[in-house]
């Protein structure tokens, strides 16, 4: 039988290879290949609202004339839904600018798009640039036909527009309507009258909560329980099986979506799974978990940078979740992501991370806080955040950034890192060899540096350590200016000094503190680098590290 789907409905099937090509493409190769196919409308119909909704911001809304003139009116109504809403408002300046991407195109375009446009939304925003001050009443019951001699629309209603360019577009905008839809216009000019602001406006934002609702956006609250914490320890792969095609199921219809392989390239273990591409339901499933995770987020929906970054971070939890359960088995891996709920995978890679986070919070809040060293406390700061990041000085030494965890070997390296941090309260905890009190009772007065505030647990331990090179007790008391030059002279006496110093220290501080080797290296590194590297002439505070030096 002959297929008899008009040509303006018709859509391609998923398996069809110039389809394929579109999808793998992005930005303007996407909208050029668009353009230059043969069957550019079924083309542009058979893909996700969605990731028509990323092209038109990809290429700003101005240069994507033409791809919204090829789009059905139902993929026109989501990229509204997507783009015109602050919060439950819909917002009369993005309205607008979607109001004149319409009434821009071929008059016969413009009509297919309106004739099928949700109805209750176009009121809206329509109502959002006038306010209709006279209309069908002024038409008297004399008239033989009520709308015959009437060959304008501003005969029938008189309005009042928010400026004089909203004013220019939707004289031009009512124009076509009156002249080609008259029906539809009355219809609408007297919704747009009538209808009470408040109840249309929640009646349409829960119209397209709805439509965006089955692409996986919910409402924030709701969409927060993503980064609800789970024990990793306690996380069994076969409680969280999924049913296979699931999200096929529930997805709005059409071709999954390819927007998410060209969007963000995964990394690591991830990437090794997803060599082989995206079936069908895992790309509807994946895509689902996306919305959420943007929902969660606060993120525009509309931002490229924005959704490439959620994108990342998607990617990044799913990678740590695949690596904890399957370490660097990629066959374990890539039946676990094709077997488990994606959101309880990103939800297990997400707590990884979290629990990080809790223990650098304790660190933070313990008497270490205060006075952590500069590596440790970027360590920290960089945990504390609502989403964990990884502090790049950690695995390079020249580096000061963070960014996302991507790896279970950073979550790895953190966790070893932490380990070390906590080892230190047997050095300066309440029970500890140099217990500390808050900064701002240290005693500094005549000396450098003068605040408690500034200082580090290193400065702390290795002026102790001076104390107990010169004799004294091992304990925190700012080293008389005076006995500098005995102490630098002892440290550099001869090439061995500073390596028989860090083993002996090293040794006796770990029968007192176990773990705490790793610290030790660490202080004594300092002295090496720059106390050691001083000349006598040249001691004074200023140029001295790693030391509190009584000078008054």
């Amino acid at each position: 039988m002959e297929d008899q789907t008009p040509q303006s409905l018709a859509t391609l099937p998923s398996s069809d290879p110039y389809l394929q090509q579109v999808q793998a493409s992005s930005g303007r190769q996407k909208y050029q290949l668009i353009l230059n196919a043969a069957n550019s409308a079924a083309l542009v119909r058979s893909l996700p609202a969605q990731e028509v909704f990323l092209l038109v911001k990809e290429l700003g809304a101005l240069d994507a004339v033409e791809l919204i003139g090829l789009a059905s009116p139902e993929q026109v109504t989501l990229c509204v839904d997507m783009d015109c809403w602050d919060g439950d408002q819909l917002d009369a300046e993005n309205a607008l600018v979607w109001l004149h991407l319409l009434l821009i195109q071929d008059e016969e375009e413009f009509l297919r798009l309106i004739d099928d446009f949700d109805f209750e939304l176009l009121v809206m925003m329509v109502k959002k640039q006038l306010t209709i001050t006279g209309g069908l009443e002024s038409l008297t019951d004399d008239d033989e036909d009520l709308l015959a001699n009437r060959k304008r629309f501003d005969q029938v209603y008189e309005c009042d527009y928010r400026n004089s360019d909203v004013a220019k577009l939707m004289d031009a905008f009512q124009d076509v309507l009156f002249r080609e839809r008259q029906e539809l216009y009355l219809r609408l000019m007297e919704a747009v009258r009538h209808e009470f602001d408040l109840a249309l406006q929640e009646d349409v934002y829960q119209l397209r909560n709805g439509r965006l609702g089955d692409l996986g956006f919910v409402e924030r609250f709701e969409a927060r329980s993503l980064y609800d914490v789970i024990d990793p320890q306690r996380f069994d792969p076969q409680q969280h099986v999924k049913p296979q095609g699931i999200y096929t199921s529930q997805s709005t219809g059409g071709v999954a979506p390819g927007f998410l392989v060209t969007t963000v390239q995964p990394r690591d273990l991830l990437a090794d799974v997803m060599a082989g591409g995206l079936n069908e339901d895992l790309a509807h499933e994946l895509t689902f978990l996306l919305n959420r995770a943007m929902s969660a987020d606060g993120v525009d929906y509309g931002e490229p940078n924005e959704v490439r970054q959620t994108m990342e971070d998607v990617y990044h939890y799913l990678n740590l979740a695949l690596g904890f359960l399957a370490g660097t088995d990629a066959e374990k891996a890539t039946e676990l992501f094709h077997g488990v709920y994606l959101q309880h995978l990103f939800q297990l890679g997400y707590s990884l991370t979290a629990s990080l986070r809790q223990r650098a919070r304790t660190i933070s809040q313990s008497v270490l806080g205060p006075y952590l060293d500069g590596p440790d406390a970027a360590v920290i700061t960089a945990l504390c955040q609502d989403k964990p990041r990884f502090f790049n000085g950690l695995m390079d030494e020249t580096r000061a950034d963070q960014r996302p965890f991507a790896t279970m070997a950073e979550v790895t390296l953190v966790d070893e890192e932490l380990q070390c941090i906590d080892m230190l309260q047997a050095v300066f905890g309440e029970q500890g060899l140099l217990p500390l009190g808050a900064p701002e009772d240290i005693d500094l007065d005549g000396c450098v540096p003068d605040q408690g505030s500034e200082l580090t647990l290193s400065e702390i331990f290795l002026t102790a350590l001076a104390q107990r090179i010169m004799g004294r007790d091992f304990a925190f008391r700012p080293l008389p200016i005076q006995e500098l030059s005995q102490l630098h002279a002892t440290l550099t006496r001869n090439d061995e000094a500073m390596a028989a110093l860090r083993d002996e220290t090293g040794r006796w501080l770990e029968s007192q503190a176990p773990g705490t080797t790793p610290f030790v290296h660490y202080c004594l590194a300092i002295w090496e680098s720059e106390l050691c590297e001083l000349e006598a002439d040249d001691l004074v505070p200023e140029y001295v590290d790693g030391l509190v030096l009584r000078v008054e």
